[in-house]
């Protein structure tokens, strides 16, 4: 009897663990994401407002298309200086702390937000106000390069269940880019010429509260456990995790495509090359990254009860065989709306597979001391090089090859560099890495 109480008793305990480790895997990475989210809700707006900053600091360009190619360098120059504040943040990860590193960085995205939203324009200005503008957007892209991998860092050495807290994770950090575009409909329709101005204030004082919510959590129990912090963490990763440094920066091309391909480029896409109607573009997006983001929470979720190296290595498969018929569908979309619905689903929902999945994967590949810089080299080296290149070699091949191949040979070549990253992992990556 007193066995079977003692059994009884030691499953409740079990259970309630369980119930207790569930509820602080949500909870740190509902606020960790919530910054994140902020985040790229800011980063974007560049993006979504580009025709009225162009008007506001590049119009005095007489050339339309010197003045197009300004508008894109301004946006491509923070992808580019990402693995600069990736190295620069994830040395403060390392050394000082995830918790700090990461409340630095929503810091410094809020006040670049708000000076550029009150700025004067080039009328005001002249020449200053763009400089000072491309300066704002770099520092911007700087602290954006530490920011999502200290999340992802801090989430997976916070929680047990980690497939779940990083789905949780990404899939509100993915939710920047839906806010993004439905608070850019309001704002176009409330403040008019000055929507871009409103958009970043707000935005601004928005990521304050990302900050308050990170400065209110503890420090993980896997970086407090150091006993030596690494003062030169980039030289231990080149000397002792080179490898998994290569084969996780192939290993996140896929998610950059999702993040750079999909949410970014696509919409140009689609009315550019295609010809589809922009307002028809604007409103259907929205309903499939939703569904996308629903994908991005599932495959986190699973990652905690399947085998994830083989579910993200059937997403890349899935992405290289599936890439034409998709963009097949999308240039049928003049004729016919439901081919752009059944296009937009597979070149979504593949990709977001993987996104629920990455973080585990690159954070496994790295021990804990120099795990952050790992994380952020790894993310934004591949982030720089498939928003570097991706859209570039994507109008060429379009030239080149036509609005279907040319656009279905850059997802086939993201998903052969997937595969080779997966191959390149070395075997002891595929299980949490523990402090030697």
């Amino acid at each position: 009897m007193n066995g079977v109480i003692l059994h009884c008793s030691k499953n409740g305990y079990l259970m309630q663990k369980n119930k207790t480790s569930d509820a602080q895997a949500h909870k740190v990475a509902f606020l960790a994401g919530t910054g994140g989210m902020l985040e790229f809700y800011d980063f974007i707006l560049y993006i979504l407002f580009s025709a009225q900053i162009q008007a506001q600091f590049f119009d005095s360009i007489e050339s339309d298309y010197l003045k197009d190619i300004v508008t894109i360098a301004v946006f491509s120059v923070a992808y580019i200086v990402r693995p600069i504040g990736g190295f620069l943040v994830g040395w403060m990860g390392d050394n000082i702390g995830r918790k700090k590193s990461f409340a630095f960085t929503i810091l410094v995205m809020s006040a670049c937000m708000l000076l550029m939203g009150i700025m004067p324009s080039y009328a005001q200005w002249g020449i200053v106000a763009p400089i000072l503008f491309i300066i704002l957007r770099i520092i911007q892209g700087l602290a954006l390069g530490g920011e999502l991998p200290g999340a992802i860092v801090f989430v997976y050495e916070s929680v047990e269940r980690k497939g779940i807290a990083l789905g949780i994770l990404f899939t509100m950090v993915f939710a920047g880019f839906t806010l993004g575009d439905v608070m850019s409909l309001f704002f176009h329709y409330a403040f008019g010429d000055l929507a871009w101005r409103a958009a970043f204030i707000s935005g601004s004082f928005i990521a304050l509260v990302g900050f308050y919510i990170r400065s209110h959590l503890s420090e993980t129990k896997m970086f407090l456990a150091l006993e030596e912090k690494q003062k030169f963490p980039l030289k231990t990763i080149l000397e002792n995790h080179s490898r998994a440094l290569l084969a996780t920066i192939l290993i996140v091309v896929i998610v950059a495509f999702d993040g750079v391909m999909v949410s970014l480029y696509l919409p140009k896409y689609l009315t550019t090359h295609l010809g589809i109607a922009h307002e028809y573009v604007r409103h259907i997006l929205v309903g499939v990254s939703i569904v996308g983001l629903v994908v991005i929470f599932i495959s986190g979720f699973l990652s905690d009860f399947v085998d994830y190296i083989k579910l993200y290595k059937a997403a890349a498969w899935l992405l290289m065989f599936m890439s034409y018929p998709a963009y097949y569908l999308l240039s049928k979309g003049v004729e016919h709306n439901g081919y752009v619905l059944a296009g937009l689903l597979i070149v979504v929902v593949i990709p977001a597979i993987s996104t629920g999945i990455f973080m585990r994967i690159i954070c496994d590949a790295f021990s804990t001391s120099v795990r952050f810089s790992g994380v952020a080299m790894a993310y934004n080296l591949s982030f720089a090089l498939v928003g570097g290149i991706a859209p570039l070699l994507s109008e060429v091949s379009i030239k080149l090859m036509g609005p279907v191949s040319g656009a279905a040979v850059i997802g086939v070549i993201c998903a052969i560099l997937t595969l080779i990253g997966i191959f390149l992992l070395h075997p002891k990556a595929l299980r949490p890495q523990v402090e030697e």
